[in-house]
């Protein structure tokens, strides 16, 4: 992942490019808050319900959807508003082949701490605490559960919502790895929290009062390898399928375009996966999505009997699949 140079003095809100999904914490217990004169911690709403989230399931990223999560985007400005960190929410995600981030589908907060500056140590750890502490009902993980957190990463460990009983575990190799040139891997730089959908859309008891049910997300079909994103509220967990893969003797551009079968372009995005689509429909593969692109792509629509939209919806892709030969 690319932060910004000097994340304490600008406020970096959308795209954070890079895809590294890397895990940490300093201690196996997140250190509470010094007493007295210690950071603060974010304020609790009151009138929250006796009844409580249970902890959050993983639920696994299946799109490429930058649009801003509500409940994203006012969990990353409680923690702006407390300790006056920047954050990072969505992650450009036309460069993957497969959906490795919860920043690909608008559900995950980057927030600016860095371990190696003492007042910014102090205020991660005054807010891991509030996150994961005991409430005064005895519910543990109280405003996590209420938040909807799915899952931590911050210095060398990682904190999920669906293995809470080992607390905060190693991330891979990076206790080894001490070394400043990994502290964006490792997270020793900024927090990493993935939420739950109904945490991102901001359904959760901590800002509505009422306890928010499960919500599985969107699914990806077993004929393409991304979701369309976020339509509506899911209340059964999605079928797995297997990868999509190109059959043998595939063309090039086949098996450059089946990995990414299903993402959703429209105008305003870049990347190789644009260039993809942009060689399919016969336009210069510049990758970029402007109008040139958007038009060539609601004639080539058209043409193929679809409807004229400019965007790479499932009904697109499986045409274009098609039309290089893919087996359908």
């Amino acid at each position: 992942m690319n932060d910004v140079l000097n994340p304490r003095r600008f406020r970096v809100v959308g795209l954070l490019l890079s895809a590294i999904a890397s895990v940490a914490i300093v201690s196996s217990v997140a250190p509470a808050a010094t007493a007295g004169g210690g950071p603060p911690a974010p304020p609790t709403p009151t009138g929250l319900p006796a009844a409580i989230e249970g902890l959050s399931p993983y639920v696994a990223p299946t799109g490429c959807d930058l649009r801003t999560r509500t409940g994203s985007l006012k969990f990353a400005q409680l923690i702006q508003a407390t300790y006056g960190s920047s954050y990072g929410l969505s992650r450009t995600c036309t460069s993957a082949t497969t959906p490795s981030s919860e920043h690909f589908d608008g559900r995950a907060v980057d927030s600016f701490f860095n371990v190696r500056n003492t007042t910014e140590r102090a205020e991660a750890s005054a807010l891991l605490t509030w996150l994961l502490k005991y409430d005064a009902a005895g519910n543990r993980y109280a405003n996590a559960r209420r938040l909807g957190v799915m899952y931590i990463i911050w210095n060398d460990k990682m904190w999920s919502s669906y293995r809470a009983g080992e607390g905060w575990r190693p991330y891979s190799n990076c206790a080894e790895t001490t070394s400043s040139a990994y502290d964006t891997a490792c997270h020793r730089n900024h927090i990493h929290f993935s939420l739950s959908w109904e945490g991102a859309h901001g359904r959760t008891s901590f800002w509505t009062k009422t306890v928010a049910p499960v919500d599985w997300g969107p699914c990806r079909p077993a004929d393409l390898n991304w979701s369309a994103g976020q339509a509506a509220y899911n209340p059964r967990p999605c079928a797995r399928y297997a990868v999509v893969k190109a059959p043998a003797g595939a063309s090039a551009l086949l098996k450059e375009m089946v990995p990414r079968s299903g993402m959703v372009l429209r105008p305003g995005m870049a990347g190789p996966a644009v260039k993809t689509v942009q060689k399919v429909i016969g336009v210069t593969a510049t990758g970029t999505f402007g109008s040139t692109t958007k038009d060539r792509l609601m004639s080539w629509q058209r043409a193929h009997g679809l409807e004229g939209t400019g965007i790479t919806w499932p009904t697109t892709w499986r045409a274009m699949l098609a039309a290089k030969g893919m087996p359908r």
